[in-house]
């Protein structure tokens, strides 16, 4: 155990994810992004093709009861919202999205975490980051899955953010 205790002492900053999708609001609860590219099964294609998705906000939130009576949203759970907006600003999706894993790779310095919608959807979300600067540079969104746990051959689509100012 004392060994464990001081390997985790030494190394704890190693542990867990780096960054969130939030906090480049200024106010460590919203997040401000635009579209900067987009992908279909790996290929680029044109940043016009996914116009209702041109501008995203994240945001914190925490349940405040069950309402649909399950397990997944319990009360008091940490959970993100992800707001679309198009060119125009108009509001056109909207997903919230509970962390069921998440994963950092040292050598790509990115944290991917993988965010579910109910008990068989989900999405991925890959922050690219500057470590040493401590800011986040790029969100890659994937499209909705229908899978309990991210599987790449259900990844077809691709959403990648910027950090932007407030738009709203």
């Amino acid at each position: 155990m004392f060994y464990i205790n001081l390997m985790i002492g030494c190394y704890s900053k190693n542990l867990g994810p780096r960054g969130d999708v939030i906090g480049n609001g200024g106010d460590g609860i919203t997040g401000y992004w635009k579209l900067s590219k987009y992908e279909v099964r790996g290929k680029s294609a044109s940043v016009s093709d996914a116009s209702g998705k041109q501008f995203l906000v994240t945001e914190r939130g925490y349940m405040d009861h069950d309402s649909a009576r399950v397990y997944f949203y319990r009360k008091g759970i940490d959970y993100r919202v992800f707001s679309f907006y198009n060119a125009a600003i108009d509001s056109t999706d909207r997903f919230l999205g509970v962390l069921y894993n998440y994963d950092f790779n040292k050598k790509t310095k990115q944290s991917a975490f993988y965010y579910r919608m109910n008990e068989s959807v989900g999405f991925l979300a890959v922050l690219d980051q500057d470590i040493t600067a401590g800011i986040t540079t790029k969100l890659r969104l994937s499209n909705i899955m229908k899978s309990e746990t991210y599987k790449p051959e259900l990844d077809t689509l691709r959403y990648i953010y910027e950090p932007t100012k407030k738009f709203r």
